[in-house]
This record gives structure tokens, sequence and C-alpha cells, in this order.
């Protein structure tokens, strides 16, 4: 194995198993917002929010070209949107990564958007149920598994995905 994509809806879990991944495989992981915002760090450049969400996605792009390149196995990849899990998928297809979404059932997610306490502000209960309900109504991508997190702790779901993997 070589690429683990874990997507999901805010809530879901995401960022806590990539967590648990990261120090059990003890490889590389990259989560989308850590990819610097530049209308933040210079606010003289004049960058449309979509601009800056396609060159940050294109930064993380080459970074993990790099990374593979240079033989790295278990490269984690979290908190990207479905569309961009996907364009990351078919990108390293030669490298037959695995999709992890993860998703919950509505009440769970708005609990844990609203009680979160890993230093995430995020806080729209309604937008996350809204990307939790167009992840499952979307068809599965080829080498993709969704975990239902709702009564599983986070320990649970990281030996599911690296039962996957090994």
């Amino acid at each position: 194995m070589a690429l683990i994509l874990l997507s999901g809806a805010p809530g879901s879990g995401k960022s806590t198993v990539a967590a648990l991944l990261h120090e059990k495989l003890r490889c590389p992981w990259f989560e989308f917002g850590w990819i610097p915002e530049f209308r933040h760090l210079n606010p003289h450049t004049q960058i449309s929010y979509e601009e800056e969400e396609a060159l940050s996605f294109e930064n993380l792009m080459l970074v993990t070209e790099n990374y593979l390149r240079h033989g790295y196995e278990n490269i984690l990849l979290s908190d990207l949107s479905a569309k961009r899990i996907y364009e990351a998928a078919d990108r390293f297809s030669a490298f037959k990564p695995l999709i992890f979404t993860l998703y919950a059932d509505d009440e769970t997610l708005r609990q844990r958007v609203l009680t979160r306490q890993n230093g995430n502000e995020y806080r729209n209960t309604e937008e996350a149920v809204l990307i939790n309900s167009r992840i499952l109504a979307a068809p599965l991508h080829p080498g993709e598994m969704r975990i239902h997190t709702g009564h599983l702790s986070p320990e649970a779901v990281c030996d599911a995905i690296l039962q996957h993997i090994h």
C-alpha cells in the first residue's frame, strides 16, 4: 500500500482517526487544512477562495508525488472534499489508493461538531449533515470503503482501516 485517502463530513472522526493511523503506521500524514492559506499569510495578494483551494490542492499533489517517488509507503491524506479525494485517487491510480470515507448519523455529527475539543472551530452542524448526506448519496468510487463511525470508538475505526491495509 502506498496511499491512504481519508474522507468524510465534519464530525465524522477524520482527524482523530488520521492521528491514530499516523501513529500506528508511522507514515507521512497531510491534512488538507494544513496547507497555508495565502489570504491569511499575505493579505495583499488578490486570490479568490476557489483559486486558493485549487492551488493548495495542486501543492498537496506535488508533495504526495515527491513522497511516492522517494518510496514512502502508507502516505495518508485527509480532510479533502469528496471531489478532491476522487481526483487524488484518479491521479495516483497506479498506486491503487484506498479511500476510507467516514460517516455518522445526523445527531451524532451534530453533537461531535458542537462539542469537539480538538482545536477545530468549525460549528456549522447543518452543513456537516448536508455534506454527510451527499457522501451517502454518491456512488462508491473504485477502492472506496465507507465506515459508519456513529457507535464505534476512534480506535475501532482505525483497526477496521488497518485490517484493509494489511
